[in-house]
C-alpha cells in the first residue's frame, strides 16, 4: 500500500476513535446535565408513549437540579393517576401540593402512565437516599400482588439505575432477581442478561445519555404518530397538552360495561365469602403481596413512603350491588394494613370523592386533583417533620 494511502487509512481510523472517544464524553457529561427544563410532569412526548425513554440519569437531574440543603424532596411515582391524567398543565395536583407543602419541600412528579409502584420514582427515591438526600416518596397502586421493576414496559430505568450502582442495598430484591437469572425459563434468562448487558455498556459508554439530550434539545431522529407534524423538533419544544377533564355532564358516557368489570375487579378476586355473611381475603393474593412488597422495597426507603389505594369514580362504585360494595371496602381496608404491615404509610384515595372529582372510571379532574393535595400534604405531614 502506498504511504499516502496508508497515511489516509491511519487518520481515517484515527478519527473515528477520536470521534468515538468524544461521543463517550460527552455522554457521561449529558448524564450530568441532560434534565428537562420548566418539568412539570413526563408528559406524552417526552415520554415512552412517543418513544422517548428517558434514562435513569434524567430523572434522577430533575430532582437534583430543585434540591437544596435544608429542603426535603418529595418524589411523586406510580401511574397516570398520579401523573395528572385529566388535568392541564396549569391545574396539576402536583402545582397545588407543592403550595401546600410550602419552601421546605420542593415536589418533582416522576409518574408514568401505566407504571407500577416500584417503578421510574420509587428508583430516584433509592438513590436519593443513597446520597444522604432527604427524600420522601409518593405513589399509588391496586390492590393484590405487586410487579418488580424489571416486568414491565419501564424496566430499563431499573437495570439503568443498577449498573450505575444508585440502588439500595436489599438482599430479598438481589436474592430474587438472582434466582431468575438461574432458575427462569432459558428465554426469561436470556431477557434478563440482555438487559443487564444492554446497561452495563451504556453505563461505561453514556451512549442513552447522549442521544436523549440531543434528542430532547437539539433535534430528534424518531418519527412516531405522537410527534409526526415535526418529528425532528427537539422534545422540549413540544407542549404538553394534557387536557382538563370535560365538563361533568360529558364524561362517563362509553365503555359502561367495561368500566363496572373493571371496577367489580379491583376486589373481586381477593376476597371471598367468609361463610358468616361477610368476606376474608384470599389467602394467595395476600401471601404473593406480602413476598411482593418484601422484596422490592428496601427497609430504608420504607418508613418514607406514601402508598395511595386508588378507588374507582362512586359513578360505579355506586351502582355495585350492595354485597360487592361490602366486598370492595373489605378489599381496599385489608390491602391498606398490608402495606402498614411492612412499615409502608398507606391511605385509601378516593372513597370522600365525588364523581364530579373524577374525569373518568380513575383519574381525576382538577376539583379532585386538589383534594388529592390536600389528602397527600396532610399524610406527609403526619409522617415527615421538615
Amino acid at each position: 500500500m502506498p504511504a499516502t494511502a496508508r497515511a489516509r487509512s491511519l487518520a481515517l481510523l484515527l478519527g473515528l476513535a477520536a470521534g468515538f472517544a468524544g461521543a463517550v464524553f460527552e455522554g457521561h457529561r449529558a448524564a450530568h446535565y441532560s434534565k428537562p427544563s420548566g418539568f412539570r410532569r413526563l408528559h406524552q412526548r417526552i415520554s415512552p408513549e412517543s418513544s422517548f425513554y428517558p434514562p435513569f440519569s434524567m430523572l434522577e437531574n430533575l430532582a437534583l437540579a430543585r434540591w437544596q440543603p435544608g429542603k426535603t424532596v418529595v418524589i411523586i411515582g406510580g401511574n397516570s393517576v398520579l401523573e395528572g391524567a385529566g388535568q392541564s398543565a396549569d391545574h396539576l395536583w402536583s402545582l397545588r401540593l407543592q403550595e401546600l407543602l410550602g419552601d421546605r419541600y420542593v415536589v418533582v412528579n416522576l409518574a408514568f402512565s401505566g407504571a407500577y409502584p416500584s417503578e421510574g420514582g420509587a428508583l430516584v427515591a433509592e438513590s436519593l437516599l443513597k446520597r444522604h438526600i432527604p427524600v420522601l416518596y409518593v405513589a399509588n397502586a391496586a390492590n393484590g400482588p405487586q410487579a418488580r421493576p424489571y416486568e414491565s414496559t419501564y424496566g430499563w430505568l431499573f437495570w439503568d439505575a443498577r449498573a450505575h450502582d444508585r440502588l439500595l442495598f436489599n438482599p430479598a430484591r438481589t436474592a430474587e432477581l438472582d434466582l431468575r437469572f438461574t432458575s427462569a425459563l432459558p428465554v426469561v434468562r436470556a431477557q434478563l442478561r440482555t438487559s443487564e448487558l444492554s446497561a452495563r455498556l451504556n453505563a461505561l459508554l453514556g451512549f442513552e445519555e447522549l442521544w436523549h439530550h440531543v434528542a430532547y434539545r437539539h433535534f430528534s431522529t424518531i418519527w412516531t404518530f405522537v410527534t409526526r407534524d415535526r418529528f425532528w423538533r427537539p422534545r422540549q419544544d413540544f407542549p404538553d397538552w394534557g387536557p382538563d377533564a370535560p365538563p361533568p355532564d360529558q364524561r362517563y358516557r362509553d365503555n359502561f360495561d367495561v368500566e363496572m368489570i373493571i371496577t367489580r375487579g379491583a376486589s373481586q378476586t381477593f376476597a371471598e365469602p367468609d361463610g358468616q355473611g361477610g368476606w376474608r381475603a384470599a389467602a394467595g393474593p395476600l401471601h404473593q403481596a406480602d413476598i411482593d412488597i418484601e422484596e422490592i422495597f428496601p427497609q430504608l426507603l420504607r418508613p418514607r413512603m406514601l402508598l395511595l389505594l386508588s378507588q374507582s369514580s362512586p359513578y360505579y362504585r355506586d351502582r355495585l350491588t350492595p354485597e360487592e360494595r361490602a366486598r370492595d371496602t373489605f378489599v381496599f381496608r385489608t390491602y391498606e394494613q398490608v402495606w402498614r404491615r411492612h412499615g409502608i404509610h398507606a391511605v385509601i384515595a378516593g372513597s370522600d370523592f365525588t364523581a364530579d372529582d373524577f374525569a373518568d372510571r380513575i383519574h381525576l379532574a382538577p376539583a379532585g386533583g386538589q383534594k388529592l393535595a390536600e389528602l397527600v400534604a396532610r399524610e406527609l405531614r403526619q409522617l415527615h417533620s421538615p
